[in-house]
């Protein structure tokens, strides 16, 4: 704001004499420019000059830059009026904050752009385009699977190629299963020889290669035999 006026108004501050020179209202009281700078200008968070009345500047987080510094850390790119990120006390561009910060995808090792679909698995993040199987390359993404030494398999492909059958029931063991005189079992299907009763979890007897719960045990073969 500037006005003309008598030979007696004076800066606050400093006295100067305002009369035909521009000055601003602060607090109700006339400021030279020099003196409004000095006191009341905010200082450019990067170069640390005053950001003068008539400069341009920007304020984010009460932090302020002249418009000239408010540049990319990286690649000095203006920010002005364009898509920025701020972290650890410095403004990146877009492309350079997510080269710098962004989450990659643990099978290519490409980023993952802000907002991207992805999928998480094991504390790791791949593209959705990336989560496949690696026996027929159909999507994992919400349907079932099973992990493998880093290698992801559908239930089709992990039983054809991996899964361990049952020795009983001859069929896929395709979650934990019980491995017994090195046969492998569903835990359904490792009953006792008589009675039927699963024997997951439990104490059991062997008689002749044949596994008993202990009551079966104890009623066919006493002491013949001590329990496992």
């Amino acid at each position: 704001m500037t006005e003309k006026i008598s030979n007696s108004f004076l800066c606050w501050y400093c006295e100067k004499n305002l009369t035909d020179n521009r000055y601003v209202i602060r607090d109700g009281f006339a400021v030279c420019l020099s003196c409004f700078e000095e006191k009341y200008s905010n200082y450019c968070f990067k170069c640390k000059e005053i950001i003068g009345i008539e400069t341009q500047g920007c304020i984010f987080q009460d932090i302020t830059w002249h418009n000239t510094c408010f540049n990319c850390s990286v690649c000095n790119k203006s920010l002005i009026n364009d898509k920025f990120a701020y972290r650890n006390e410095k403004l990146y561009c877009r492309n350079c904050f997510i080269i710098e910060y962004a989450e990659r995808c643990y099978r290519c090792n490409q980023t993952l752009e802000p907002g991207e679909k992805c999928t998480e698995y094991d504390k790791k993040f791949y593209h959705q385009s990336c989560f496949v199987c690696n026996g027929c390359q159909q999507s994992l993404s919400n349907v079932d699977f099973r992990c493998r030494d880093q290698y992801f398999l559908c239930i089709s492909c992990y039983m054809h190629l991996v899964a361990i059958y049952c020795i009983k029931c001859h069929k896929a063991i395709v979650s934990d299963g019980v491995l017994y005189r090195n046969h492998p079992f569903h835990n359904e299907c490792f009953l006792c020889t008589h009675c039927s009763t699963s024997l997951r979890n439990q104490r059991f007897a062997e008689h002749k290669g044949d596994a008993y719960c202990s009551v079966c045990f104890a009623s066919l073969f006493s002491n013949q035999m001590n329990t496992t």
